[in-house]
């Protein structure tokens, strides 16, 4: 059995979609353990975590997508953090730079189809 170090934890968090990631930071932030049980129960509730105004994003995809088409790419609003060839290295510049709640999203090009389903 592989040892389990805080590079695989991360290398296994970073492979996630985003949507997951989200998930897993949700539950982290709650307290929630494996067993769907609240570490803090009995307690008051934390104050839940703002998630960060998609707006800035969106509009930064709208003036510079084109020029990352076929990228991955982490946004911190409307600030480019980083982009590159696969999500797993965008992802980790994005953990390096510290932002908060980063978007992680791949830009597909004009003559790429939509990808449905899995």
């Amino acid at each position: 059995m592989a040892e389990i170090t805080v590079e695989t934890i991360y290398d296994h968090i970073g492979k996630l979609t985003a949507s997951d990631r989200a998930r897993l930071y949700r539950m982290l932030a709650s307290g929630a353990l494996g067993n769907g049980v609240a570490a803090d129960q009995g307690r008051a509730k934390p104050e839940p975590i703002p998630e960060p105004d998609p707006e800035p994003n969106m509009r930064w995809i709208k003036e510079h997508g084109a020029e990352y088409a076929g990228r991955w790419v982490a946004l911190d609003g409307d600030r480019l953090i980083a982009s590159g060839r696969t999500e797993g290295e965008v992802a980790s510049a994005a953990r390096a730079d510290g932002a908060y709640l980063p978007l992680v999203i791949y830009l597909s090009r004009q003559d790429e189809p939509d990808e449905i389903g899995f």
